[in-house]
């Protein structure tokens, strides 16, 4: 009495069959490369000296199958490396770019929001500087007064005492101090003004639904 087969036997062997199959026509594939004086050769094993050019595989019937790049040379790594450097600088500068814009628009629900915001920032820094300006007047009294004195020392043929001097340079280093802090900010009010044209620019493009990303 004959043995029966049964169904997931006769599977497993036609699956056997069919990987000794493939693995016999890889065995008889060809690989193509270009030898000593650019010469092509082809055979079943590249040599290791020539690995790393491009390689041409060749089925049975000399038909190429698959073509392996050659690979990068330290030129190109590098150029990649930079491009993917210049690309992930971009991506960073998008981020910041939607940060920016997410708090323009979670800081002002309108544009005259906006405008009042930097009208508030404007009196501020102007505020600094006016009181800036009149401590400096009031330095500039006080320097008046010791300079007077060093000056009647002089006439009456005295020398000027080393307080007086010490004196009259500190008050001068102040005046001098507050003179840039001055400047300063009146350069911050310039970067202000122009902080607020490109903000209320961008603030419209927001809320028209006209920024794009790239």
């Amino acid at each position: 009495m004959s043995k029966k087969i049964s169904p997931t036997h006769i599977r497993i062997f036609i699956l056997t069959c069919f990987i000794m199959s493939s693995t016999s026509l890889n065995a008889r594939d060809i690989k193509c490369w270009r030898g000593h004086g650019n010469i092509r050769e082809c055979g079943a094993v590249v040599p290791p000296e020539f690995s790393q050019q491009r390689i041409e595989v060749l089925n049975e019937r000399g038909i190429v199958i698959k073509v392996l790049p050659a690979a990068k040379t330290k030129e190109e790594l590098a150029e990649i490396a930079r491009q993917e450097k210049i690309a992930q600088k971009k991506q960073q500068q998008i981020a910041e770019q939607k940060r920016k814009d997410n708090i323009l628009l979670q800081t002002y629900t309108t544009e005259r929001d906006l405008r009042i915001g930097h009208e508030n920032k404007m009196a501020a820094i102007k505020s600094i500087i006016d009181i800036t300006g009149s401590n400096t007047r009031s330095l500039q009294k006080n320097l008046a007064k010791l300079q007077k004195r060093a000056a009647d020392y002089e006439r009456s043929g005295q020398s000027i005492p080393k307080i007086l001097t010490a004196d009259m340079e500190n008050l001068m280093r102040q005046i001098k101090d507050n003179d840039e802090f001055i400047a300063k900010k009146q350069q911050a009010l310039i970067d202000l003004s122009k902080q607020y044209d490109a903000d209320v620019e961008r603030y419209r493009l927001l809320k028209q639904g006209r920024v794009k990303y790239k």
